[in-house]
């Protein structure tokens, strides 16, 4: 269900606040990749299931990832856990050396995994013709953050990147928007929140003050009244058909 128009969601906008995770960037599939070189390195016996390994490792079915993001459990923790969890679904043993050897093996296949959205640059693009402040707000920790937007040439493209680094957790505690909106310095009601997560990109900044459009690039559809889009660039063409041409410096 959606509410309003574009339009409407993005009259009287001051800036934009993205989500990073599977909103600009693959990390699904960044993830299965790079999970998938790891797991064939710790466990390299089990042929033919290191995919199925690396997919349950994002699926994350025990939540030890939105557990990190309340702040209940340190990064490291947050990754061994959801390690010993496969071990456990999979009925294979964890060797004492497992998650340092998983995360030596992930981190150099997760850096060149790294694939933006298509429809990302479009919407960038728009946003600086029109001087509107970009800000990220991720759930994930600033150091995978980092080479997230270094593997895609994107660190200068943003000044302001919170993650759950910034106060301690992450989405939905409203003060992770409010901070987002504090750095950007622009009023709540008049930032737009952008993301794949219907509970923590939408539902979350709504409950902080702020607009929100869900990504819902799957077309899974909601009963909740929320501004949805399939793809950003359908974002990017609301701006253009709302502010009219770019700006020009004089």
């Amino acid at each position: 269900m959606s509410c309003g128009s574009l339009a409407e969601e993005l009259g009287g906008v001051r800036a934009l606040l993205l989500d990073v995770d599977d909103t600009i960037v693959d990390t699904r599939g960044a993830m299965v990749a790079a999970g998938t070189e790891a797991a064939a390195v710790v466990w390299p016996d089990r042929l033919g299931q290191h995919r199925a390994m690396a997919q349950r490792y994002y699926d994350d079915p025990e939540r030890w990832f939105p557990r990190y993001a309340s702040g209940d459990v340190a990064f490291d923790d947050m990754r061994a856990g959801r390690l010993a969890e496969v071990a456990s679904a999979f009925g294979v043993s964890l060797p004492d050396d497992a998650h340092r050897t998983f995360e030596d093996a992930y981190a150099p296949a997760f850096r060149g995994a790294q694939r933006l959205f298509p429809d990302v640059p479009a919407l960038l693009d728009a946003a600086q013709g029109r001087r509107l402040p970009v800000a990220l707000l991720t759930n994930s920790a600033h150091a995978p953050t980092r080479v997230k937007l270094e593997a895609l040439d994107l660190v200068e493209r943003f000044d302001i990147v919170v993650t759950t680094d910034t106060l301690g957790f992450g989405k939905p505690d409203p003060r992770v928007y409010l901070e987002a909106c504090r750095l950007l310095a622009v009023e709540p009601g008049a930032v737009v929140c952008i993301g794949d997560s219907l509970a923590w990109d939408v539902l979350g900044a709504q409950a902080a003050g702020l607009r929100a459009i869900w990504l819902d690039r799957g077309g899974r559809g909601t009963s909740e009244p929320v501004m949805s889009v399939r793809a950003l660039d359908e974002v990017a063409a609301a701006l253009d058909g709302r502010f009219g041409p770019p700006l020009r410096d004089r």
